[in-house]
């Protein structure tokens, strides 16, 4: 097994690994460098839906996403497909999984199934390099405050208008989307490192605990551009094959729009539910 860094703050491409296969000491290995590098990405994988839930039940229980339909048989596992003639994909925002639940879950997996020629890129960031790099008194402001968390993706646009422009998707329950809201710390302490992460995004975080919106926007605003700054970021460039699993207690990512009139389908999966403290 060969670890290839990706990036300064996070990310590591694991080589010389076949995951249908990989048991004992090799998982454990995994696990390790999953601690350390936050993502990582496994070249030339073949994972049909059973070998993928088996691979995400290493990392943690599966978890249901609550606006899109999972694969018949595996409701756990659902496709992200933009077709040529659709312009807007899913993902496409800074953002940690599912925040407005009242337990997130620790890790997700994509697995791509088709990528386009060139771009659909996902890139990654350090939450953990965003908080170090704060202040000591920004630190001792946020490490007091509760976001309030909401799925209706208000400063996008709405779920509703996201959701209606992927037509390939089987979406439900975007009605709903304004009841999905958990409080949750600004700051979480993860709890297999033990190192503090900012735990807010533009996306998900409408407010603060307390605090008006308006009130509260600035600071996101700032927090959402400072945890972005390139020095904490990596980059995953797709192909068929590629599986990449990223620990959401510690990162932030968004899927790059810029593949248009060509074909994405992946495969995705959140593992390991879990109440960030």
């Amino acid at each position: 097994m060969i670890i290839e860094p990706l990036a300064g703050a996070l990310g590591a491409e694991i080589r010389g690994i076949d995951l249908k296969k990989a048991a004992g000491g090799t998982s454990k290995a995994i696990h390790d460098a999953f601690l350390k590098y936050a993502v990582l990405v496994f070249r030339d994988q073949e994972l049909e839906p059973d070998e993928l839930m088996r691979v995400g039940a290493r990392f943690g229980e599966p978890c249901f996403y609550p606006f899109v339909t999972g694969l018949e048989g595996y409701p756990f596992i659902f496709e992200v497909v933009k077709e040529e003639s659709e312009t807007v994909n899913f993902g496409g925002n800074w953002h940690s999984d599912t925040t407005y639940l009242p337990q997130p879950p620790l890790a997700t997996l994509l697995y791509a199934l088709e990528t386009p020629a060139h771009g659909g890129d996902t890139l990654f960031s350090s939450t953990y390099a965003a908080y170090d790099a704060l202040s000591e008194g920004m630190r001792a402001v946020l490490d007091k405050l509760v976001g309030v968390n909401s799925a209706s993706l208000k400063v996008t646009g709405g779920r509703r208008k996201m959701h209606s422009t992927i037509g390939s998707m089987k979406v439900h329950g975007i009605e709903n989307a304004d009841g999905y809201e958990a409080e949750h710390p600004v700051v979480r302490t993860h709890p297999d490192t033990g190192r503090k992460a900012l735990y807010v995004s533009r996306s998900h975080t409408i407010r603060f605990k307390d605090m008006s919106e308006e009130e509260s926007r600035p600071l996101i605003d700032f927090l959402q551009a400072h945890q972005t700054r390139p020095e904490f970021t990596c980059r995953v460039r797709w192909s068929p094959g590629t599986l990449t699993v990223w620990d959401n207690r510690c990162t932030q990512h968004t899927a790059v729009n810029d593949y248009h009139g060509q074909r994405r389908r992946m495969r995705r999966l959140t593992v390991g539910a879990q109440t960030p403290a």
